[in-house]
């Protein structure tokens, strides 16, 4: 019988590491012990642990009442196990590390005395959240009720106003990192605990120190983490050694954009500690790379990949065909699109994430709202590519025909399915007026000749404009419409 992940599993240099941190202050208050954190943020510390560029510990809590993980972490000294699996540099890693970053795992939700303590240790420095869009949410609910009814805005308020009361040194910075997948999020949060602070009859003297020392840093998390290894637990186990029930497997790429000054890093010492984090005036170009290359190419690549009988990314990318279709919108319409010189660097990542195997990532779950995602990722590129070359960019407009084609759907039972080329069955999510329209002009249309091109591309609910009137594009999307039936059908 396997032993379960303790201390006594580490080896001298890991246990030197460990007894380090139980010893060190408590730098940062984590509210979020999902694996994405786990597998992100607490790894990157480690790694600057161990590289001997950070010294503190994480004080970690759950937002939710339901303390499955800390209780797991609490019967495993505090540890777990994070393995990186894909590529890097094109060569194919398998990489386990048990991390020791945690001096204290609890509940709020039920020791709100302990959140309350850590509230006062000057040493504290970072607060960090990944509560999920339903987690960083406004909440009318009064301060002495906070703690059982408010959801994390409103409790991050107390835990502040705790703070300034019991504060010695008012000066010192402290860094709210919300990563949280909302747009703008470090001023979402800010703006929410502003709010709290007004309804719980905060004094003036705490605004302004929320004003002058609260730094609410924006943020953009990129890395695939899968989690627990479901499909293949006993395997895991048996190649590490021993039971992890906390443990999290991921990709090896990681980024970290974060909108604020790089000062920052001295009391976060990450980048300084080489890990692929980048301190920036403002998100938008990181964003751009992100929503265009990652993004971008997914959306590019899915609707065709399912019509072609692909199930998965890691299939479709390993497919010579599909892959040289997508590194020439890459180099020749996406990068240049772009005009920034990470562009290049950025895109390579892609394909080594796109090929990884263990992330088992479908192609149906990513073709969800497959026409909205092709008007925030794609449709940029299109218009930046005709502007600097008077002429379409050919396999976008390629993209764009297989779109439309996967969205020649019918209404059965109470779903909407297409078929692929070779009449295999598929479904189709997206909303409702995109579905109900589809479905009704493929029904009008029994040939998909331009009358009925045009018809999709005019219609302006669908992509926020008149696609029509982008000259030439009616015509090229009917012909390779027409190329894409013949070739594959």
């Amino acid at each position: 019988m396997q032993k379960k992940l303790s201390v006594e599993c580490l080896n001298s240099k890991q246990k030197a590491i460990y007894d380090k941190v139980i010893k060190s202050p408590i730098k940062i208050m984590q509210i979020g012990e999902g694996n994405f954190l786990t597998s992100f943020f607490d790894w990157m510390v480690y790694k600057a642990i161990v590289a001997g560029k950070y010294e503190g510990s994480i004080a970690l809590t759950c937002p939710l009442n339901f303390d499955q993980k800390i209780n797991t972490l609490k019967e495993q000294d505090m540890l777990y196990t994070v393995t990186q699996r894909g590529f890097r540099d094109n060569v194919e890693v398998d990489e386990s590390d048990i991390i020791s970053v945690f001096s204290k795992v609890f509940n709020y939700n039920v020791d709100w005395n302990l959140f309350m303590e850590i509230a006062e240790l000057e040493s504290l420095e970072v607060i960090i959240s990944n509560t999920t869009e339903a987690g960083l949410a406004y909440k009318e609910v009064e301060l002495n009720k906070v703690s059982v009814d408010g959801l994390y805005p409103g409790k991050l308020t107390a835990f502040l106003m705790h703070r300034f009361e019991n504060l010695k040194d008012k000066s010192k910075k402290l860094l709210i990192f919300p990563c949280e997948l909302v747009d703008d999020n470090g001023k979402v949060l800010e703006e929410m605990v502003k709010k709290h602070a007004e309804s719980f009859g905060a004094s003036a003297e705490f605004k302004a120190w929320l004003n002058a020392s609260c730094v609410f840093l924006s943020n953009l998390v990129d890395r695939i983490v899968p989690g627990f290894p479901r499909e293949n637990t006993e395997e895991y186990f048996e190649k590490l050694g021993y039971i992890d029930n906390a443990a999290s497997v991921c990709e090896p790429f990681f980024l970290w954009g974060i909108e604020g000054s790089e000062e920052y890093d001295k009391i976060l010492p990450l980048k300084s500690a080489g890990l692929n984090v980048k301190w920036a005036d403002s998100l938008y170009d990181i964003h751009l790379l992100k929503v265009s290359i990652l993004n971008g190419s997914h959306t590019l690549i899915t609707p065709l990949g399912i019509l072609k009988g692909f199930e998965r990314v890691d299939e479709l990318i390993e497919d010579l065909e599909e892959k040289a279709f997508l590194n020439e919108a890459l180099e020749n319409e996406i990068i240049p699109s772009l005009k920034n010189d990470d562009a290049e660097e950025y895109a390579k990542t892609i394909l080594q994430r796109f090929r990884n195997p263990h992330l088992k990532h479908k192609l149906e779950s990513i073709s969800m709202n497959s026409v909205s995602k092709f008007v925030n990722r794609d449709l940029p590129t299109v218009k930046a590519y005709i502007e600097d070359n008077n002429a379409l960019p050919k396999n976008m407009v390629i993209g764009l025909a297989g779109l439309l084609r996967f969205y020649q759907i019918e209404k059965k039972e109470d779903k909407y399915v297409g078929h692929s080329f070779k009449g295999q069955e598929y479904p189709v999510f997206d909303v409702p007026n995109v579905l109900e329209f589809m479905s009704s002009v493929n029904k009008e249309y029994s040939v998909k000749n331009e009358d009925y091109v045009k018809v999709v591309l005019s219609n302006t609910e669908l992509w926020g404009e008149d696609l029509t009137l982008i000259k030439g594009l009616t015509v090229a999307v009917s012909e390779a419409l027409e190329s894409l039936e013949k070739k594959y059908a």
